[in-house]
């Protein structure tokens, strides 16, 4: 899906409302190209250099593993019975046919030593899963919460293993996404007898929405507002939801190398799976064209509509690999931890 076509160079962004977003007509672009129009507004403010932790999670190296997978977990420095909820269901299961699986929580600062701090350095002793970011934990940061989880992959981590990005209200499939990634595996590695199957060469892979045609949201009452002074385009380019999308460690670095020549938008899921990812191919190819899509894979339900998602359609234990338990939208009064344990039970008495 994401080898190199030739085909002619567009624009990503063109300042009439024209859209330049249609993956069927395989078009490709040039990040150069939006220089003026989009992100790189000098209203942006600039991505920070580098993060500080003040607790680090204790992750080891086993080397029986046929591979490894890293679930960073965006959480609310409030929610630990949400991630209590996590590490019962699917962060409890740790291996699954030789493949070892590990979970991180980042979590932002408060604004003083309180009992949420205090309980928090306690999670950290007793469980060793807490990456705690020196920065404050608001809706505003959550996108630097997840490149913080990056840089601290990239820095920590064998480049071989697989790392993923998750919010506090999802639930993980393990069965089915060991059984995906081993798919991902064969798919993207050489085919010589002589080479062993590699996970270096896998895509972005969209594990919980994979949108490929999606308008920026225009309602300043909107979660996701974007105005069009900052982004003019129709359409963004293709990206992976930030519910759930994984890739190889190796490609984390080279997204974080990106980052700090880009300026920061408040919506990390499109800026780090749609935006970083074109200017990544752009310089990677930079005499050649590609497709809107390379380097992103769908998952299997990851294109279902968002009336399907809202109400976690085709969802059987056969298909799903992630559940959305929607605890993070206003307006739903949702019991998160109650969600995940409740479909966890049902997920496990089929694995």
């Amino acid at each position: 899906m994401y080898k190199i076509r030739r085909f002619s160079i567009v624009f990503l962004i063109l300042l009439s409302t024209v859209s330049v977003y249609h993956l069927t007509t395989r078009r490709s672009l040039k990040i150069g190209d939006i220089q003026s129009a989009s992100i790189f507004s000098e209203k942006l403010q600039p991505q920070m250099l580098s993060y500080q932790f003040l607790l680090e999670p204790s992750v080891t190296i086993n080397a029986q593993a046929r591979w490894t997978s890293v679930t960073f977990v965006k959480s609310a420095h409030a929610n630990k019975d949400r991630r209590d909820a996590i590490r019962e269901t699917w962060a409890g299961m740790k291996s699954y046919r030789d493949a070892r699986f590990v979970t991180v929580f980042i979590v932002g600062r408060s604004t003083g030593e309180d009992d949420i701090t205090r309980e928090v350095r306690f999670e950290q002793e007793r469980y060793g899963d807490i990456l705690l970011l020196d920065l404050l934990d608001t809706i505003e940061n959550v996108p630097r919460k997840t490149v913080a989880g990056m840089q601290w992959a990239a820095n920590h981590l064998p480049k071989t293993w697989i790392y993923s990005s998750s919010d506090d209200d999802m639930l993980l499939h393990v069965p089915n996404f060991a059984y995906y990634i081993d798919r991902i595996i064969l798919k993207t590695s050489p085919s010589t007898q002589s080479q062993a199957p590699s996970t270096i060469n896998m895509p972005i892979m969209c594990i919980y929405s994979y949108q490929q045609k999606d308008p920026p949201a225009r309602d300043p009452n909107s979660k996701w507002y974007m105005p069009e002074e900052l982004y003019p385009g129709a359409y963004w380019p293709p990206y992976c939801r930030g519910g759930w999308y994984s890739m190889p460690v190796y490609l984390t670095g080279k997204l974080l190398r990106i980052s700090k020549r880009m300026k920061f938008l408040s919506l990390d899921d499109v800026w780090i799976t749609g935006l970083m990812r074109i200017r990544y191919l752009n310089e990677l190819y930079r005499n050649e064209s590609y497709p809107l899509s390379g380097m992103l894979d769908a998952a299997p339900l990851s294109l279902r509509t968002d009336g399907q998602l809202n109400k976690n359609i085709d969802e059987s234990v056969s298909r799903v690999i992630v559940s959305h338990a929607w605890g993070n939208i206003a307006g739903r009064n949702v019991d998160v931890k109650e969600c995940l344990r409740l479909r966890w039970k049902e997920w496990s008495t089929f694995f």
